[in-house]
């Protein structure tokens, strides 16, 4: 299957009957949609009866007996502000890659947004154009690959030997600026890892910003718009 699209859900079956509910129930309809169960991890979820499934595709979510899934954002309204449930799995997601980061620091850092960007993008040229502004507010960027024609596309080599270049930083600045991009004679794996890891939070473009409590923010954001989010959450 690929995307199922956000707030659908899809009923699978005639009858509920939760009292008989396994993991296999899970796996069994995700076999009906395409999911090898190699593919996916099943985790519970804070929602009663309802489990977790992270996918290739992003975080979907299915009842107990595999009859209903549905994949999209799901707000927990119990606190001050409404919270998406994703987010510390996507916190986590993000932690696991950081260290392969192309990292631009604040020097009065305040907050740590990461970025998944793609060179080709307008908008991630835009942002990258003003990351001075971010730094100067105080917020440290954290850069991650994530080439929008997919892993076997030309733009994805170039991110690759951007990520394996000495200088990955000035690689990455040359690239933004138009200049040509110089094949890395040994590439690095981090660029296949990361796509698959914005796959996974569910991305489907480029710019998107994740904050540090995994909160996704799709698009470019100027820096003084950001600023005041990130105050608001803290």
């Amino acid at each position: 299957m690929k995307k199922l699209i956000s707030t659908l859900t899809i009923v699978l079956g005639a009858s509920i009957s939760v009292a008989q509910a396994s993991d296999a129930d899970i796996l069994n309809t995700l076999n009906k949609l395409g999911y090898p169960s190699t593919d996916i991890k099943i985790e519970s979820s804070p929602i009663a009866s309802i489990k977790t499934v992270i996918s290739p595709d992003g975080v979907l979510y299915i009842t107990e007996d595999g009859q209903f899934i549905t994949q999209g954002p799901i707000f927990n309204m119990q606190g001050d502000k409404p919270e998406n449930i994703a987010n510390p799995y996507n916190a986590k997601l993000i932690a696991s890659i950081d260290k392969n980061a192309i990292v631009y620091q604040a020097e009065n850092e305040k907050y740590v947004i990461s970025v998944f960007t793609d060179y080709t993008c307008s908008y991630c040229k835009k942002l990258h154009q003003e990351i001075q502004s971010y730094l100067d507010a105080g917020i440290s960027v954290h850069y991650f690959a994530f080439p929008r024609q997919g892993l076997n596309s030309q733009v994805a080599k170039d991110m690759q030997s951007i990520w394996s270049a000495v200088d990955r930083k000035a690689a990455f600045d040359n690239a933004y600026k138009g200049g040509t991009i110089t094949p890395a004679s040994s590439l690095v794996p981090f660029v296949k890892t990361q796509y698959e890891v914005g796959r996974q939070i569910g991305l489907t473009g480029t710019p998107a910003i994740v904050l540090q409590n995994g909160q996704l923010l799709s698009g470019y954001v100027p820096a003084a718009e950001l600023i005041k989010v990130l105050d608001d959450i803290n």
